[in-house]
């Protein structure tokens, strides 16, 4: 058994606790210049994504919504719209490419 009398005990256990300490410290320091982990930075990758493809999501929609008032107010522009679209996939298409 250990004597807590014995001035070498007492050493030894002061010595425990600045090795904790200095753990605690290199383990925060280790964090600050590695960064996130990786699992958290995927996480803000992926909700990043979600954010940007319901933002394109929404813009397309509202697009959509802008084309077909549009149309309603003006009906002989959507057959014209129509034309011009079918023009330019036949020119697309006569140069190979797929519209």
């Amino acid at each position: 058994m250990s004597n807590p009398t014995d001035p070498a005990c007492n050493e030894c256990a002061r010595n425990r606790a600045l090795i904790a300490k200095l753990d605690e410290r290199l383990t925060v320091l280790e964090a600050e210049v590695r960064g996130a982990p990786v699992e958290v930075l995927l996480e803000e990758f992926d909700a990043a994504k979600a954010r940007s493809n319901a933002r394109r999501a929404a813009i397309a929609e509202y697009e959509a919504l802008q084309q077909e008032e549009f149309y309603k107010e003006l009906p002989g522009l959507k057959e014209a719209a129509a034309r011009r679209r079918a023009k330019y996939e036949a020119f697309m298409r006569g140069r190979g490419f797929e519209p």
